[in-house]
């Protein structure tokens, strides 16, 4: 099955009160449905529309996703 990546967008309200926008990443098969989501995974969108679009152009499995988006936030983590 082949399937494309898009950026997602969840709101988040923390216990002040504070909204946050976070982002994650679906996976869309070629009829437009959602085959696997990983939300709240980015809390930059830069950094998500970046591994979107790598994921993307690299055609990356469906079934790396996940260990891609821990490669992902194990650098993210790293370079902080």
């Amino acid at each position: 099955m082949s399937q494309t990546y898009r950026l997602s967008e969840t709101f988040f309200k923390d216990k002040d009160g504070l909204l946050y926008k976070l982002y994650g990443i679906d996976a869309v098969d070629e009829s437009g449905k959602i085959v696997e989501s990983f939300k709240n995974v980015f809390f930059l969108r830069s950094r998500a529309v970046n591994f979107v679009n790598l994921c993307n152009e690299c055609e990356l499995s469906l079934t790396h996703l996940a260990n891609a988006i821990d490669d992902a936030l194990y650098e993210e983590t790293i370079t902080l």
